[in-house]
């Protein structure tokens, strides 16, 4: 028997892991893909320029998160998959409408780890249930996805906060600068692309 013969998602041990590590790749791809998006519609239709390379600072976290959880995967011996990315629907046609969407998308990357660590964790099934005889064989797995929570959930804070001192109504280049010093942002057009 070779390492592929028994490491692998046909393998009932790993089987529940595959689906729910293909909803995690899923949500990282499409928030990278999709902040790439976003960040261009307020750049080029709103003008704000630091407010763009908050949301491109976003862009950038996403492969770095799917390299911890690629390498986590890889420590049980598993390859990891990398699902289609359509393109963002959203008409954006508001700053409103752009912070609800980059919400989702750090909402979703939580939903998507959540589902991997109700399957990871031996302490609780999918939906709060009790684990299934194939859930639960795999805590360091969870325990480092709940890490990708918690950092997410940061970016998800700052978003927020963001959102909500737009909803202030300050001009835009008074919520512009406000924005370069919430996210510690260089003079624009000095990012490290």
């Amino acid at each position: 028997m070779t390492k592929r013969d028994y490491f692998n998602y046909e393998n009932p041990k790993f089987y529940a892991l595959r689906d729910p590590m293909r909803e995690v790749m899923k949500a990282f791809l499409d928030a990278e893909r999709y902040f790439a998006a976003i960040k261009e519609v307020v750049w080029g239709r709103y003008a704000m320029p630091y407010l763009a390379d908050a949301i491109h600072s976003l862009e950038h976290k996403q492969p770095p998160r799917i390299d911890q959880f690629s390498d986590a995967m890889r420590q049980e011996g598993l390859e990891i998959e990398y699902p289609g990315t359509a393109e963002l629907a959203e008409p954006l046609e508001s700053l409103d409408e752009v912070f609800r969407v980059c919400v989702e998308l750090t909402d979703s990357i939580d939903r998507r780890l959540q589902m991997f660590i109700d399957v990871a964790d031996k302490r609780r099934g999918a939906n709060g249930t009790a684990p299934s005889e194939m859930q639960g064989k795999f805590p360091a797995l969870a325990r480092q996805a709940e890490q990708l929570q918690i950092d997410n959930s940061t970016d998800r804070t700052k978003l927020l906060e963001s959102w909500a001192m737009w909803g202030n109504q300050p001009s835009a280049s008074s919520f512009d600068k406000w924005v370069k010093s919430r996210y510690d942002l260089p003079d624009s057009g000095e990012d490290d692309d």
